[in-house]
């Protein structure tokens, strides 16, 4: 069970002049980054993920800056596809042939066959990048930059769970992680007609996913409960208690989720909150109960977790920026 390449690039701390060309090349399969204005800010950015097979997910911020695409960048590297939420900030521009606005809680569909020009505000990100050939029967061509508001939530709930487990997937996850990322797509993807997608609100796995998005997002909240959910997703109690039986029922799932939700905080080297601020912000009522909890689930102190994933990505901060171009260039094969 060999572990997953992991991407780590911080440009935090470095000099103006490093941090631009780090960023520049990590980023050069996909954009031109360019200031704002004549003048303004050198271009930053950040990014933290990990190659799963034909797939890349990564967490990624940046200051303002303009994105830029051409057709002799669009001819010279793969046109996958670039799905991206923006969890703070936006851009404005132009992206899969259209001109199109994106704020938080939005994916940004970029077909990358096409060229790019945006302006970013300053943001942090989540984005999946999937190549075209795990899209076979999808008509690509008459993608939209933007998704209706329940498929936009579904393809979110997604591209966070999946950033969220990345860090603790094995090779042996590989096959079976991206033909299920691949399935999803495919069908969230579709062409639907007008009224098509109401009956798709209501089935199981809609208000599942739902659920788990909306839990997700509110780990902290003292007003989590099954009734809370239930009145916020306009579902019966009975419907949840259904859902989540074989998850051992809605409550233990969400002290999962909070646990789970650390663990992927201490995995990650952008997240530099301390552990009181970060048992706070999901949930737990005191740091002595999350210390406890935390130990019992994973057999090891949060500290400790912390120290292993930071000696480890000290080592990986060595990778060089080839590592993602590399992966670029084979998976289109």
């Amino acid at each position: 069970m060999a572990a997953l390449s992991r991407l780590f690039y911080v440009t935090s701390g470095l000099d103006q002049a490093n941090a631009f060309e780090t960023w520049r090349a990590v980023i050069s399969p996909l954009f031109e980054p360019r200031p704002c204005l004549r003048g303004g800010k050198t271009p930053t950015g950040s990014a933290f993920g990990v190659i799963i097979g034909d797939l890349v997910v990564a967490k990624v911020a940046f200051n303002a800056q303009d994105f830029v695409r051409d057709d002799q960048r669009v001819a010279a590297t793969p046109d996958h596809l670039l799905l991206h939420l923006y969890v703070t900030g936006g851009f404005n521009g132009t992206v899969t042939r259209q001109q199109t606005t994106i704020g938080p809680g939005k994916v940004a569909l970029i077909d990358l066959a096409h060229s790019v020009a945006t302006r970013a505000f300053a943001s942090r990100t989540v984005c999946l990048v999937v190549p075209r050939k795990l899209l076979s029967g999808v008509h690509l061509d008459g993608l939209k930059p933007r998704l209706d508001p329940l498929r936009n939530d579904l393809l979110a709930a997604h591209i966070l769970s999946l950033q969220e487990r990345s860090a603790q997937l094995t090779s042996d996850d590989v096959a079976s992680t991206v033909a299920k990322t691949a399935d999803f797509l495919r069908c969230l993807l579709a062409p639907a007609a007008p009224g098509a997608l109401e009956p798709l609100r209501e089935t199981d796995d809609t208000i599942l996913a739902l659920t788990e998005a909306l839990i997700r997002e509110n780990l902290a909240s003292p007003d989590l409960s099954p009734d809370w959910l239930a009145r916020k997703l306009d579902v019966s109690r009975a419907t949840l208690y259904r859902l989540f039986a074989d998850r051992g029922g809605i409550m233990r799932y969400v002290r999962e989720r909070r646990l789970l939700a650390v663990q992927a905080a201490l995995s990650d080297p952008l997240d530099t909150r301390k552990l009181s601020r970060l048992a706070a912000d999901l949930g737990f009522t005191s740091e002595a109960h999350f210390s406890r909890t935390f130990r019992t689930r994973f057999g090891v102190t949060a500290s400790a977790y912390r120290q292993a994933q930071i000696d480890a990505s000290a080592m990986i901060q060595l990778t060089s920026p080839a590592v993602v171009q590399q992966w670029w260039r084979t998976v289109a094969t």
